[in-house]
């Protein structure tokens, strides 16, 4: 991937806050943690993180500052540009 260090570094913080919980809640987003810290460079990894992401971003708990990390880091996802084990 060609990001750099200044953009990911962000992101990287905002993941591994989702991961830790507790926002998104839910046994659906629990299960998405799951599939992230077992194999975050499957294909399964990139949707359970686009999954856990959409969560947070409809999640009216989660702080403003990281709302408005959430779509830049989907967009970025969705062109491939950064991926699921560039984040964990």
């Amino acid at each position: 991937m060609s990001m750099d260090d200044s953009r990911i570094g962000p992101w990287k913080k905002l993941v591994r806050k989702l991961l830790n919980g507790p926002q998104p809640v839910g046994v659906d987003f629990d299960a998405c943690r799951a599939v992230l810290r077992s194999d975050p460079s499957s294909d399964m990894a990139f949707q359970a993180l686009c999954m856990l992401l959409e969560g947070a971003l409809a999640d009216a708990s989660l702080p403003i500052d990281d709302t408005q990390e959430v779509v830049p880091l989907l967009k970025n996802l969705a062109r491939g540009t950064v991926g699921p084990g560039d984040l964990l």
